[in-house]
């Protein structure tokens, strides 16, 4: 009963779960704009966030290097 606690592991799901707004049915079912629309929202969201880590990350660059 001890050695099984202690040497229990964890089993390991391969899958991935994924989280979409839609699946693969709803989107073919998209008119073309529709789609391009859908997308360039999810392009411009994704762009807002590497914008604002990249200037986190300078704003601390510069932090430490008036520090030194």
């Amino acid at each position: 009963m001890l050695f099984t606690s202690i040497f229990k592991r964890k089993k390991k799901n391969h899958r991935k779960k994924f989280n979409y707004d839609f699946d693969i049915n709803n989107w073919m079912n998209l008119t073309k704009e529709e789609r391009l629309e859908i997308d360039s929202r999810e392009k411009d969201e994704l762009m807002r966030k590497k914008k604002a880590l990249l200037k986190s990350i300078r704003d601390e660059y510069i932090k430490i290097k008036k520090k030194r």
